[in-house]
């Protein structure tokens, strides 16, 4: 909570400064535009998926690797899911997939078998409600809280792994992440397949923009945006594996190329033998 309010301590300050001055005098005015620009940045870092003011994100390997990582959002869902789960069988294909809890507690199934294929399970909140980004404290701990006990529930391990909704990142989900030891993750191509119907674009978009180390983002599920299909995902991944593998490039799980734990043991619980 301190670092969010140190941060926005010069905002404050300057509104306080415009107050005071009044807003028709040349030092208020100042004030005032000085305001405005710490508010640009403050917003700025809020929507920039991958911006690390408030919380450091990881979307790229730091270190030069010939290599990316395959995530996906907002499942499980009990068809689509396992269809991306059979694809990435079929080509071998390691991958994340950031779950929401609501849906982890309908389907646990669905997490143990994306767990047992050896893929990795990441926390994408309970709800995935927009009403999330303008929570405090209390209620974001909540809803990651929930998350990790659905995940740990069904796989018998705590994520560590976090992507927030639409990759958005207020200064209290900074806060929250950074206490419970979160690993904030972003991306460096997405397809907007959640709301992109063409396999096509989806294929193209990710194909010409995938870089070196880079983490690629896709949907196995739908919420509260675009449409409730990801026929156009399922269509389109066996081509975008193939594109990148022809660019060069291999993937690798998403802890392998940032060098960093995807999980610990769920609270009050000793590791296992099976459990890292």
């Amino acid at each position: 909570m301190a670092r969010s309010l140190i941060l926005k301590l010069p905002l404050l300050l300057s509104v306080g400064a415009a107050l005071w001055f009044g807003l028709s005098s040349a030092a208020g005015l100042v004030a005032l535009g000085v305001a405005a620009l710490f508010l640009g940045l403050l917003a700025w870092q809020v929507f920039h998926v991958n911006g690390g003011l408030w919380v450091p994100t990881l979307w790229r390997s730091a270190r030069p690797v010939d290599a990316v990582a395959l995530t996906f959002d907002d499942g499980p869902d009990p068809e689509f899911t396992l269809r991306v789960l059979e694809i990435l069988r079929a080509k071998q294909v390691p991958a994340t997939f950031f779950v929401i809890g609501a849906r982890a507690r309908l389907r646990p199934d669905i997490v143990a078998q994306i767990d047992a294929a050896g893929h990795l399970v990441g926390n994408h909140t309970d709800s995935h409600g927009l009403e999330f980004h303008f929570q405090l404290w209390p209620a974001i701990r909540r809803e990651l809280d929930a998350c990790n006990r659905a995940i740990g529930a069904a796989i018998g391990k705590e994520p560590v792994l976090f992507r927030s909704p639409q990759g958005f990142k207020n200064p209290a989900l900074g806060d929250v992440v950074r206490a419970m030891r979160l690993s904030a993750i972003g991306w460096q191509v997405r397809g907007f397949d959640s709301v992109e119907t063409d396999a096509d674009k989806i294929v193209r978009r990710i194909a010409s923009r995938v870089r070196p180390g880079g983490i690629v983002q896709m949907h196995d599920g739908a919420q509260g945006f675009g449409s409730p299909s990801r026929q156009a995902t399922i269509d389109a991944l066996p081509r975008i594996i193939d594109a990148i593998r022809g660019a060069g490039l291999a993937f690798v799980p998403l802890d392998t190329l940032l060098g960093i734990e995807a999980y610990r043991p769920p609270a009050g619980r000793p590791p296992g033998k099976n459990e890292a």
